[in-house]
């Protein structure tokens, strides 16, 4: 990890914690396009322009001059942008920690090697063994293209490579076993229930199963805090986030902004009433400050929550009693 990305968060973590809180984690949905049909999300349905190289390079560029600390890659599926490593390098050369969220189906050894060079994490998305995640991705094969790119990655040095699981009734008995089996082969394991929240009908875990997990997956952090990414804090949230005990915890438009395939950017990528403005046309400086921002705020107010890590763990990472070890892995810190 580079001193100036932990002098980064360092500085947004103080500042919120005296009452002037920054953005600090930015989503970048660089594309909308996706190779796979994912059955609980429909970005691959979406049509619609995206930024050009150059276009999205300034909007790269404003958000690093305006001080986040992370900004993640994903979509859609990122990696179909052939200009990718051109995009992250942008960012991660002045400071800012870089992931990339992704299928994991388009790597073969050379692509893995030109990313990992340009990313500090590298997510891959995996939702059990073979069967359980072609069904989850709706595409036969999803799983063997995704552990041969895992493979591509694990080769290379420059990245921390691990996955991320999206919980489900349907693998729920396939995630401790998978997290089991890929230990000292992946750098970390980590994992969000599906949105949004209240869980889609037919989806949701029964709050004993829910509570049963985080007691195995708090057991698994103990024994390894870094190969489990989340926070402790994150995995107790889990044990109610399936009973209406859930708290909303959440600094959406806040430490937390998305900014979609055109470049407009959002409080939140769940709440498609929350834009805040087009980075193509005004600067974030210009933006942040604005009424828009407020209105955008105002129009998440009516969520239940949920516990998507780029907001909830974020709010996590910056309230209470945290650690430096507490704050690399709520951002999948490397060293």
């Amino acid at each position: 990890m580079k001193a100036s990305t932990l002098m980064k968060l360092g500085s947004a973590f103080l500042a919120y914690r005296i009452g002037k809180p920054r953005l600090t984690y930015a989503v970048y949905c660089c594309t909308a396009r996706c190779n796979l049909r994912c059955g609980f999300c429909d970005w691959w349905k979406k049509k619609g322009p995206e930024l050009s190289t150059r276009e999205a390079l300034r909007v790269i560029a404003d958000l690093v001059d305006f001080g986040i600390c992370v900004l993640d890659f994903s979509g859609g599926e990122p990696t179909l942008r052939k200009d990718l490593s051109v995009l992250a390098s942008e960012a991660r050369d002045f400071g800012v920690f870089t992931i990339l969220s992704t299928n994991g189906t388009l790597f073969d050894a050379e692509r893995a090697k030109e990313l990992s060079k340009s990313f500090d994490v590298v997510n891959v998305s995996l939702d059990g063994f073979r069967e359980q995640h072609d069904a989850s991705r709706g595409v036969p094969g999803a799983y063997e293209r995704a552990m041969k790119g895992l493979k591509f990655l694990s080769e290379r040095k420059e990245a921390k490579i691990g996955i991320d699981l999206t919980i489900t009734r349907r693998n729920l008995h396939e995630i401790m076993p998978l997290f089991k089996q890929l230990y000292g082969f992946l750098d970390f394991v980590s994992f969000q229930p599906i949105l949004p929240y209240p869980a889609p009908e037919g989806l949701a875990l029964k709050p004993q199963e829910a509570l049963n997990l985080a007691e195995d997956l708090l057991a698994m952090k103990r024994e390894d805090p870094s190969y489990v990414a989340p926070l402790e804090g994150y995995i107790h949230l889990l044990k109610y986030y399936f009973s209406p005990k859930y708290p909303r915890i959440c600094d959406a438009g806040v430490l937390y902004a998305m900014v979609d395939p055109k470049g407009l950017i959002l409080a939140c990528n769940l709440c498609g009433k929350s834009v805040i403005g087009d980075l193509t046309q005004s600067s974030i400086n210009e933006l942040w400050y604005s009424e828009a921002r407020e209105r955008a705020i105002e129009a998440t107010s009516s969520c239940l929550g949920c516990l998507s890590q780029c907001t909830t763990m974020v709010s996590l990472a910056h309230r209470g009693k945290v650690s430096l070890l507490d704050i690399k892995g709520a951002f999948k810190l490397k060293g």
